[in-house]
């Protein structure tokens, strides 16, 4: 009896690149620095060192720098961005944050939309150093150095890695580019929500104001998310509408456009082999 030789071959085990751990780590030291005010109580002490992340904040910001740093030179190395794709890095960081300078009325900002279009067509990791990038590019600009910025750089940039999984959960439903363009416009509207629900972490658990709407330590997680709730509509909401408003405009005006000239720059400068390629838009 002959024996059946399978000529399929075993798969080998791909170890985590130097991009892949960077990658990690960046997202668990950003976790980490808006958490810990929460987790430790001396924290919120007017004396400590740490009060307001003062001590911290710096530490913060030189931490994702370097990182961010290295997860472009591991991305390089691996293959995961080309000359091309991090010149387009570079172009879109800096009209992010040139966007930034402009106010619109009632806080309402410009830049989120390229974060958006640009973490949706490039990935998440991309999308996560545009998103962190731009940030400190437009602190460059406007002199808008402080410890809140490592927060709004951690933010910004899981509102891009957010949009490219967006995209690869509707590139894994096969979604018309109609539809893709409705998703982003939707997912606009609720990152203008979510990113002021998001940054505003930094300061709540120093901030003192009312009983009901200021956190202490011990109160329990559900009261403390009771709390913010109550915090989030009385001082935010407003403001954030009109993110939600500016960023489903734009990208209801510009995201179709936008978006195909981006898919059709991202598809000629990456090579994909197989049936499972994006096909990106008609």
């Amino acid at each position: 009896m002959t024996a059946r030789v399978s000529s399929a071959r075993a798969t080998p085990l791909r170890l985590p690149g130097i991009s892949d751990v960077a990658f990690v780590l960046l997202n668990v030291m950003g976790v980490a620095a808006y958490l810990h005010p929460f987790i430790f109580a001396r924290a919120g002490n007017s004396d400590r060192d740490w009060f307001s992340h003062n001590a911290d904040g710096p530490l913060v910001f030189a931490g994702i720098a370097a990182l961010c740093m290295v997860l472009i030179v591991g991305e390089l190395t691996s293959g995961g961005l080309n000359s091309k794709s991090l010149s387009v890095l570079g172009v879109l960081s800096a009209l992010a944050a040139v966007l930034r300078t402009v106010t619109l009325p009632a806080g309402a900002n410009l830049y989120f939309f390229v974060v958006i279009l640009g973490g949706y067509t490039f990935g998440p990791r991309l999308g996560f150093l545009l998103g962190a990038l731009s940030f400190f590019l437009s602190a460059v600009v406007t002199g808008g150095f402080g410890p809140w910025l490592p927060f709004q750089m951690f933010a910004a940039a899981w509102m891009g890695l957010s949009a490219g999984g967006l995209r690869a959960l509707l590139g894994g439903m096969r979604a018309p580019f109609r539809a893709q363009v409705g998703a982003v416009v939707a997912f606009g509207a609720a990152w203008g929500l979510l990113y002021g629900a998001i940054t505003n972490l930094w300061f709540w658990p120093f901030w003192v104001g009312g009983e009901d709407i200021t956190y202490q330590p011990g109160i329990g997680v559900a009261e403390a998310l009771r709390r913010y709730w109550n915090f989030y509509l009385v001082t935010s909401l407003g403001w954030d509408l009109a993110s939600t408003a500016c960023n489903t405009v734009i990208l209801a005006i510009l995201g179709a456009p936008l978006l195909r000239a981006l898919l059709r720059f991202q598809q000629r400068f990456t090579w994909e082999w197989g049936p499972d390629r994006d096909p990106g838009p008609g």
